[in-house]
C-alpha cells in the first residue's frame, strides 16, 4: 500500500506491515491473496491477452473462495459475534467477483473494473472488518461484551 497527499492510494496494493491483523494464519493468507490480486493487476496494466488475465483473475477468484472459507471457519470456531456482518460482506464481494470471472462480462469492462475493485475492496476489508476481528480475538474487544449492532463495521449494508 502506498500512501498519497490525500491518504491511502487504494489503486496501488502492496502488502505491507500495515496490513498485518496479527494472526498469523490469515496474514499469511492475505500475502499470498495480495500476491494474486498484484499477478491480476499486472496482466491487466500490461495488456496481456485476455486468456493471461483469465488465467490469473481465476487463480485469485480460487484464493478469495478458499480464503472465505477459512477465515469464517476461524470466526465460527472462535464464536465471533459479527460473523454473519462479516459473511454478508465476503458475500457481496464474492457476488460481484464472480460475475466477472464467469465470462458474462466483456474483457474490457473486467480490465477497467475489476482491476481496481479487487484491490480496493481487499484492503479496505482488510483494515476495517479483519481488523475488527483481530482486535476481537485478540481481546481487546470486551470479551463476554453483547454484540451490539453500533459496534459493526459496516452498519450500513444491508444484509
Amino acid at each position: 500500500m502506498t500512501a498519497t497527499d490525500a491518504g491511502v492510494d487504494y489503486g496501488r496494493l502492496i502488502w505491507s506491515d500495515d496490513l498485518v491483523l496479527g494472526v498469523a494464519a490469515i496474514d499469511e493468507q492475505h500475502r499470498e491473496w495480495i500476491a494474486l490480486v498484484q499477478a491480476f493487476q499486472r496482466a491487466v496494466a500490461e495488456g496481456q491477452p485476455a486468456e493471461e488475465m483469465r488465467r490469473t483473475l481465476a487463480a485469485a477468484v480460487a484464493y478469495t473462495e478458499s480464503h472465505f472459507a477459512d477465515e469464517q471457519r476461524v470466526m465460527e470456531e472462535e464464536g465471533y459475534p459479527f460473523l454473519d456482518d462479516h459473511i454478508g460482506q465476503h458475500r457481496l464481494a464474492w457476488d460481484r467477483v464472480h460475475a466477472f470471472a464467469s465470462g458474462e462480462v466483456p474483457d474490457d469492462e473486467v480490465r477497467n473494473s475489476l482491476a481496481e475493485f479487487l484491490p480496493q475492496w481487499l484492503m479496505l476489508h482488510i483494515n476495517t472488518a479483519d481488523r475488527q476481528f483481530a482486535r476481537w480475538l485478540k481481546g481487546v474487544a470486551a470479551p463476554c461484551a453483547p454484540a451490539e449492532p453500533a459496534g459493526r463495521v459496516f452498519g450500513d449494508i444491508p444484509l
